[in-house]
């Protein structure tokens, strides 16, 4: 009886080593498949963001401040074209004028994609672009009429997106970075995305009067501030300010804007008030397609400027064009 019983007892316990072998084997299968599966979305999210990591020391990437306050950047096109690009915070994506496409790049040369005749229809063929040592690939291609002078196109803030993007006017130099620097020194604002662009909360004084909007961060616009006529006739915004002259506009679709030139007294944005802005009034409907004012780079520029496309916010420091004369200005 005691050596049967011993056999049973035997017999369960290998049944049991069995089981647990089993489960064990199937758990490990299950843990292998999920790293697996981990790894692989790993991968794909990396490349969907196209920057490969860069750390705190960044990437430093030149730029040429053109006398139209354009930022502008050399960069290379599917490994073959060279084409001076613009840094446009107001846009998204990479944006090349019809001349470009057929006269600066390889794009039409085999065949597969007919010459583009559209403004914003994308073409059938995806590019890789290179900046710096940072490489984008997969990026769809709009073509535009016209870009800022002295560049084959243009292309958006969303290339960085998750990203630390420093604008040093002092050095030409912007800076990608995945960490934020010191920013003892610079004051802050909360930065919004506002359909597909960036904005920021300021006021305008008037009178001792403020006048609280939204305005768009926009590198594209050449100009300083514009203002939307929708929120002036909404804040009852004073009719009587100095008219400097009248000047017109053209978007990359090629359309003109006629615009009043008058004297901003006072603008606060992130806490650094400019004083004497020459300021743009439409007469027609604001192009950025919604209710805010558009803080262009005439003004950007005379402030370093930090980017923190990670957790929303923008930083600015007062830097060595800040009491440049203004182009318009009277």
């Amino acid at each position: 009886m005691y050596y049967a019983s011993n056999y049973k007892l035997n017999i369960q316990y290998f049944i049991l080593l069995s089981n647990a072998a089993k489960i064990m084997k199937n758990t490990i299968l299950y843990l292998f498949l999920l790293l697996l599966l981990v790894v692989f979305a790993s991968c794909k999210h990396s490349e969907k963001t196209k920057i490969e990591p860069v750390g705190m020391q960044g990437v430093i990437i030149p730029f040429e401040l053109t006398k139209y306050n354009n930022i502008k950047i050399k960069t290379v096109l599917n490994g073959t074209d060279s084409l001076d690009l613009k840094f446009d915070s107001g846009t998204t994506g990479l944006l090349l004028t019809h001349q470009t496409i057929k006269e600066k790049t390889n794009l039409l040369s085999d065949g597969k994609e007919s010459t583009p005749t559209q403004n914003y229809v994308k073409l059938d063929s995806l590019a890789t672009l290179q900046i710096g040592r940072l490489t984008f690939d997969d990026l769809e291609i709009y073509p535009v009429l016209h870009s800022g002078q002295e560049t084959d196109g243009r292309f958006g803030w969303d290339l960085f997106a998750d990203r630390i993007v420093i604008l040093d006017y002092d050095k030409m130099q912007m800076i990608i970075q995945d960490g934020l620097p010191d920013v003892s020194t610079f004051t802050k604002s909360k930065l919004n995305k506002v359909k597909t662009v960036l904005c920021l909360d300021g006021k305008i004084n008037i009178k001792n009067k403020d006048y609280k909007s939204r305005f768009l961060f926009d590198t594209g616009y050449q100009k300083a501030l514009l203002l939307d006529s929708i929120i002036m006739f909404e804040q009852s915004f004073p009719k009587d300010l100095r008219l400097i002259k009248k000047n017109q506009l053209r978007n990359g679709a090629g359309e003109i804007f006629i615009t009043e030139v008058v004297e901003l007294p006072q603008l606060t944005i992130g806490n650094q008030v400019i004083t004497k802005v020459p300021t743009q009034l439409l007469n027609k409907a604001n192009p950025a397609g919604f209710k805010t004012h558009i803080l262009g780079n005439e003004l950007l520029k005379r402030f370093n400027t930090i980017l923190d496309l990670k957790q929303g916010y923008i930083y600015f420091q007062k830097n060595g064009l800040f009491d440049q004369k203004y182009s318009d200005a009277s």
